[in-house]
C-alpha cells in the first residue's frame, strides 16, 4: 500500500482504536506491518455499484460476512514467488499458492481459505467411508464425508466447511495440504444439520507419467476439516489400496 495510505491508517486506529479498515483491490494486499493496530479488517474486493450498500450492511450487523480467502496472504513481499512483467515465459511448479509457505515452513499472515464472521459454528460426529459406484459420485468411486455443523452464534450466518488432503506422499514429493472439497452452508441461530461431501478418488490421487494417468497412493489419508489451509482441524484417517483412477489413454 502506498506510504501515505498506512500513515493515514496508524492516525485514525491511534484516535479511535475501534477503527475497521476496509481495503479494495483484486488480488493481496500486505497488511502485517499495521493490521495489529486495528481490530477490524475488511477485503471488499472489487464490489460493483452496490458496494456500499452491501458494505454497510456487513459494518453494522445486517448479514455476516462469510467470504473465504481463495489465496494465501503472506506477512511479507519477499515470501512472494518471483515477478517479472516482461517475460516471455513463466514455469511453475507444485509449490506456487498455498502450497509455496507450507513448503518452505512459512506461516501466512492470512491462510488461503481464512475469513471470520459474526456467529460461531461447531462441528461434530465426523466420519469417513467409501462411496459405492454411482452414489452421487459421478459414476465413480469416492470417499463420503459426513457430520454435524451447528451455528452456536447469536444470527444467522454461512460457514464453509473445507476439507485438506494430507497424502501418503511415499511415491514422489506431494503437497502437504490440498483442497479436496468444500461446502457453503448458511445456518439460523441453534440450527444444526448433518452433512455429507463426496470426494472423488481423482481428488485424492496424484499424476504418475509413467502410467499416464491419476493414481491413488497406497496406505494412510488423512482428511482434515478446517477453518482453513493453515488450521490444526479436526482429522481423520483411511486407509486406501494402490489404483489407478483415471487414464488419459488406453491401450
Amino acid at each position: 500500500m502506498p506510504q501515505e495510505q498506512v500513515a493515514l491508517i496508524e492516525a485514525v486506529a491511534a484516535a479511535n482504536p475501534r477503527t475497521v479498515v476496509v481495503l479494495m483491490g483484486g488480488g493481496a494486499i500486505l497488511t502485517a506491518d499495521w493490521d495489529h493496530l486495528v481490530p477490524g479488517l475488511l477485503l471488499l474486493w472489487y464490489p460493483g455499484e452496490q458496494g456500499g450498500h452491501a458494505l454497510a450492511d456487513v459494518l453494522f450487523g445486517a448479514v455476516s460476512p462469510s467470504g473465504r480467502l481463495p489465496f494465501t496472504l503472506p506477512h511479507h513481499a519477499d515470501q512472494l514467488p518471483p515477478f517479472e512483467p516482461r517475460a516471455p515465459s513463466v514455469v511453475y511448479n507444485l509449490w506456487h499458492g498455498y502450497r509455496r509457505l507450507q513448503h518452505q515452513g512459512q506461516e501466512a499472515a492470512y491462510a488461503f481459505g481464512f475469513g471470520l464472521s459474526y456467529s460461531r459454528f461447531a462441528v461434530g460426529d465426523p466420519a469417513v467411508r467409501m462411496a459405492a459406484s454411482g452414489a452421487g459420485n459421478a459414476g465413480g468411486e469416492g470417499v463420503e464425508l459426513s457430520l454435524g455443523l451447528r451455528n452456536s452464534g447469536p444470527m444467522t450466518a454461512a460457514e464453509v466447511l473445507q476439507v485438506y488432503l494430507e497424502p501418503p506422499g511415499h511415491r514422489m514429493e506431494r503437497p502437504f495440504r490440498t483442497l479436496v472439497a468444500f461446502q457453503r452452508q448458511t445456518l439460523a441461530p441453534g440450527e444444526q444439520q448433518k452433512l455429507t461431501l463426496l470426494i472423488p478418488l481423482r481428488r485424492l490421487a496424484c499424476f504418475d507419467a509413467g502410467r499416464d494417468g491419476f493414481v491413488l497412493e497406497p496406505g494412510l489419508h488423512r482428511l482434515v476439516v478446517a477453518r482453513h489451509a493453515d488450521d490444526d482441524g479436526l482429522a481423520l484417517e483411511l486407509t486406501l489400496p494402490e489404483e489407478v483412477v483415471e487414464r488419459y489413454w488406453e491401450a
